[in-house]
């Protein structure tokens, strides 16, 4: 494994082990599986900004499926959801991921604790998150890739892991801190962001109860820092929280105007 010559993030604790690195791959591999749903608070710096999207943010997250967010004044500032999308025969018949995996690789192959050894293809969050970041912070498989490299050499998986530390977050939260560099094989899950971009060093820190990448911070960059907070998961949400609400009656106190057209 390579090693670098600048001051280290943790010095109290030695290189890690071959165990140690498959542990953090599998965790990186494991978000979609460790939760049905989340309740996250989200630090968006200006320059990932979209949809006017920016600031300390609220998140629920239903799965794969629904999104709903909310800023300081819990005023709700985006939602979308997948789950009234067709299911029909039609979209069966169109839609190659129905069929297209054997029957061995629909399941995950799980370590002795739990967490992902291979993982089967699939979906993603397709259109349902509105910033580009979230897809890899929520599943940060691209730092492990689907399945162990041959003899689980290091130069052989997407990153270099250079030092990695239990840590826990200001909540108390158990979590695994890497500090990582990009190889050869390595492919971000978005096309505009990258968790480890090429040439640069970064901490990636990810939450160990849910798998999600709670911290992304490039240590020879200017860029700012990503957060998210894990506030609660596997919380029921009703699907009413993640739809527009439609009107079902008119509001009489409500001025209606009319039109009147001019006499000819």
């Amino acid at each position: 494994m390579i090693q670098s010559a600048a001051p280290q993030l943790f010095p109290e604790h030695p290189a890690p082990d071959s165990a140690a690195r498959r542990r953090f791959r599998a965790l990186a591999r494991s978000a979609p599986w460790l939760s049905t749903s989340l309740r996250l608070e989200l630090d968006v710096p200006l320059i990932f900004a979209q949809h006017s999207l920016s600031g300390t943010l609220g998140m629920i997250l239903r799965g794969r499926e629904a999104v709903a967010i909310s800023d300081e004044s819990d005023s709700l500032r985006y939602q979308r959801e997948l789950f009234t999308a067709d299911r029909g025969r039609d979209y069966v018949a169109a839609t190659e991921s129905s069929w297209k995996l054997p029957a061995s690789l629909t399941y995950p192959v799980y370590t002795n604790d739990h967490l992902i050894a291979r993982r089967p293809e699939i979906d993603g969050y397709q259109d349902l998150l509105p910033l580009d970041f979230l897809q890899s912070m929520l599943d940060p498989y691209e730092l492990a890739g689907t399945e162990p490299a041959s003899l689980d050499l290091a130069f052989e998986h997407p990153t270099y892991i250079h030092e990695l530390a239990p840590t826990r977050s200001e909540h108390g939260r158990a979590q695994l801190s890497a500090v990582l560099t990009a190889g050869h094989s390595y492919h971000s899950s978005s096309e505009s962001f990258a968790l480890v971009p090429t040439g640069t060093k970064a901490l990636i820190i990810l939450d160990l109860e849910t798998g999600i990448c709670v911290e992304r911070r490039l240590l020879d960059g200017s860029q700012p820092p990503l957060r998210i907070a894990v506030l609660a998961k596997n919380e029921y949400y009703i699907d009413s929280l993640f739809t527009v609400a439609t009107p079902t009656m008119t509001d009489v106190r409500a001025h209606i105007p009319w039109t009147v057209r001019a006499q000819r």
